[in-house]
């Protein structure tokens, strides 16, 4: 099974130089025998400020030659309330949930294909502690006893920068408390790989015999004056390959992709131009 990953796409009609590299993203899916597709998260722009932009996401994605599969972002549904937050961006919002269920399905899923159990996860809630919070963990637990299958877990954040050991809190990761209880809870699974989106950067480390990847954006990267870099800055999408009991992430940067850079959007981000430490996180 081969599954394309795209993340940070930022979908917006005030912004038709990320809808150009979608339509290609698109255009070689449908060469290139792909089974699904999963999207990581800030499908739009600015979907909590603008909930149009959630229709309009979904209308660049009815092109898309097979099923989609996506989870929020912070750029979609708001940053979590106890997690630190850029300078203007909006906090969690429930009717931007709503919307996002909506037009572009279940914030969490979870399905069984080629011998694996794949999750979904709403990564905006952890840290919201609400009753969507405690309900999503509920649900996971249930869904987690429920097979014995290799795992694999798709959420919007990174679980952390290199392990959860010294941990301190930032926007760019899952709160530290909520990292260690979501691998608490599969403690008793197999779990293979974390795969994430959010950074605009693309990095594979190994943690406890599992492999955490982060998906580069396809709309822009964020120029090292403004983010720190960790791992790779380009403009490019993943697959993943499915066998039985093995798994593959490639890096694929399809032809007529187009490197947008953060500084040639400022109109849509204007708080994200202003330099800071340790960077924002689109």
């Amino acid at each position: 099974m081969r599954i394309a990953i795209v993340s940070d796409t930022h979908l917006s009609p005030r912004a038709p130089a990320f809808d150009y590299n979608l339509a290609v993203a698109l255009a070689w899916v449908e060469a290139a025998r792909i089974d699904l597709i999963v999207n990581l998260g800030d499908v739009t722009a600015d979907g909590v400020s603008f909930p149009e932009e959630f229709d309009h996401a979904g209308r660049q994605f009815s092109a898309a030659p097979v099923r989609m599969l996506a989870v929020p972002g912070n750029h979609d549904i708001g940053e979590a309330l106890k997690s630190p937050r850029s300078s203007g961006e909006a906090a969690f919002s429930e009717p931007a949930l709503d919307e996002f269920r909506n037009v572009l399905g279940p914030d969490r899923w979870s399905i069984q294909r080629n011998g694996w159990q794949l999750v979904g996860l709403n990564a905006q809630l952890y840290g919201n502690g609400d009753t969507a919070e405690a309900e999503q963990d509920a649900w996971l637990d249930t869904v987690l006893m429920e097979n014995d299958a290799p795992l694999g877990l798709f959420l919007h954040k990174p679980l952390f920068r290199d392990g959860l050991g010294g941990v301190q809190m930032h926007q760019r990761y899952l709160p530290p408390d909520h990292a260690a209880g979501l691998l608490a809870r599969t403690t008793n699974r197999d779990l293979r790989f974390v795969i994430a989106g959010h950074t605009h950067q693309h990095r594979r480390l190994i943690v406890d015999d599992v492999e955490h990847v982060w998906a580069p954006s396809l709309a822009y990267v964020i120029p090292d004056t403004l983010q720190e870099r960790i791992g790779e800055k380009l403009v490019a999408m993943m697959v993943l390959e499915l066998e039985p009991d093995a798994h593959r992430f490639e890096l694929v940067t399809p032809a007529g992709i187009v490197a947008n850079d953060l500084r040639d959007c400022a109109a849509l981000y204007p708080h994200l131009a202003i330099p800071v430490d340790h960077g924002p996180n689109a």
